[in-house]
Parts: structure tokens; C-alpha cells; sequence
């Protein structure tokens, strides 16, 4: 079961293992498995990645420009292998990654919400959201040992306490360390 979550609209966003998300990217169709696949892949927040155009796709970075980002600053990230299959299944010629008839121009969040809730409720996870993509990445990033500073970069954070508000800290993984640390220490 995914660790944390929502309840009633309350809480963080649900932490989703690997072999969760990949049930739930199981149940979407594209657009949206490729919208919440990009959202995890670049720790993207919802909003910037519906937002994507094909010029933002460049020098092998997706370049989230500072209209579409919530600090007001532009971000990049690398396209990684799978960013760059997930990029190739639906990239169109010009204009929005996700185009549609909406007043937009684009897919919108409330659209890939739906779909989200719908298989995750499928898939009986509680407490997943949009934002969970993002804090699943950053978490398994740092789970990975990365350090905040990096996390920051990728994320996009203005501040490390922002930053570590999203990570997932398992507490048997803490227990176990300061249990290792401590194998050695002889108490008179």
C-alpha cells in the first residue's frame, strides 16, 4: 500500500513504491499515463508539465519555462531513456505535448485527475493524487542517496525545509540505521 496519503483532501500526497506506480501507469491509457509518467520522471508539478510545448523540449533537456513554474524561475531536467520513450510515444510536431479542445489548449489537470483517482481506486490505493508523482520521485531520489541540494535542483524547491516537507522517511529504514551505527559502540 502506498505510504502516507490523503484522507478527505487532508494529509501529503500518497508515496507510491515502484511497483505501484507501475500498476497505475498500467491503467491509464495516453494522454494521461504519459502526463503522470513525465510528472514523476521530471518531479514536475501537474500544472507545469500539461503545460509543455514541443520548444521546451531542447538540447536534451525538457525546459519548464518561468510562466509555468510555481517559483517563478525556469527549471530543467535531463531526459533520462524512459523520459525520452515517453517523450517519443506522444510527441506531436509543434505546439502543447497535450493538446485539446479545452479554452486552454491543452489537457488540464482536473481531466488527468479523473483518470488518476479512477485507476487508483481500481488498484485500491488511498491517498493518491497528482502530486504524489512528484513526491514519489523525490523520495525514491533521495532513498537513492541523493542529496537535498541535488533534490533541490531537480525539484525546483526555493528552500531545503520546502523540500524536505515532500520526502517519505520510513522509519524502520531510520531505525535500522541507528541501530547499525550504533554495533559498535560499547557502553561501560
Amino acid at each position: 500500500m502506498p505510504r502516507d496519503g490523503k484522507t478527505n483532501r487532508s494529509g501529503s500526497a500518497a508515496i507510491l513504491e515502484l511497483d505501484e506506480l507501475q500498476n497505475l501507469f498500467a491503467e491509464l491509457d495516453d494522454p494521461y499515463r504519459a502526463i503522470v509518467q513525465i510528472c514523476y520522471l521530471t518531479a514536475g508539478r501537474i500544472g507545469e508539465v500539461v503545460n509543455l510545448r514541443v520548444e521546451h523540449l531542447r538540447n536534451g533537456y525538457v525546459v519548464f519555462p518561468v510562466p509555468n513554474t510555481k517559483t517563478n524561475e525556469t527549471r530543467k531536467v535531463v531526459m533520462s531513456e524512459p523520459l525520452q520513450k515517453v517523450l517519443k510515444r506522444i510527441k506531436p510536431a509543434a505546439g502543447y505535448l497535450f493538446p485539446s479542445g479545452s479554452k486552454t489548449g491543452h489537457i488540464t489537470a482536473r481531466a488527468v485527475e479523473k483518470h488518476v483517482k479512477l485507476a487508483a481506486e481500481l488498484l485500491g490505493f488511498e491517498g493518491v493524487s497528482l502530486h504524489s508523482f512528484r513526491r514519489s520521485r523525490l523520495t525514491h531520489l533521495h532513498e537513492q542517496g541523493w542529496g537535498l541540494h541535488e533534490l533541490k535542483r531537480v525539484s525546483g524547491h526555493k528552500s531545503l525545509s520546502q523540500l524536505q516537507a515532500y520526502l517519505g522517511v520510513d522509519q524502520a529504514v531510520v531505525d535500522e540505521k541507528l541501530k547499525q551505527a550504533d554495533a559498535g559502540f560499547e557502553v561501560a
